[in-house]
């Protein structure tokens, strides 16, 4: 399916993908299937072909396990200590740090602290706005297709 992009995963192929991403080790179909709440591991199992088909995931001794394409939408998504992140959500606080860090010890002036905190404050906001959208994704049971 060449004609399909990653800017049409949504719903359920996005829920498998972000279980997938989070377990970060091979998966069977029917493990998928109970974690993803499907109603037989045929479901699992059409879902996890489709990522594989579009690079998303690779199949191996009959087991599923999630690949990052760096020119996937999914890519701006990894794991991080068992959870889901958002790559913003890192830089955010990575950023939030290096921000009081530089306060604590440099004592630079109000406005100096206030241009540092505007990008700082812009990761924060896009990296919650995604973590929302995963993680509603992901605990969407109920959709229609």
């Amino acid at each position: 399916m060449a004609g399909l992009t990653t800017a049409s995963i949504g719903g359920r192929l996005a829920r498998v993908y972000f279980i997938l991403l989070k377990s970060g080790k091979p998966m069977g179909v029917r493990e998928v299937q109970r974690l993803a709440g499907f109603s037989s591991p045929s479901s699992a199992k059409h879902y996890l072909d489709k990522l594989v088909e579009l690079g998303l995931a690779e199949k191996s001794s009959g087991e599923y396990v999630a690949r990052v394409n760096a020119n996937s939408l999914m890519s701006v998504y990894i794991s991080l200590l068992g959870s889901v992140v958002p790559r913003l959500v890192p830089y955010a606080v990575f950023s939030t740090v290096l921000l009081t860090v530089f306060w604590l010890l440099a004592k630079p002036s109000l406005e100096s602290v206030l241009v540092a905190a505007v990008p700082t404050t812009l990761l924060w906001i896009e990296g919650l706005r995604l973590l929302m959208l995963a993680k509603r994704i992901v605990l969407e049971k109920h959709e229609k297709e």
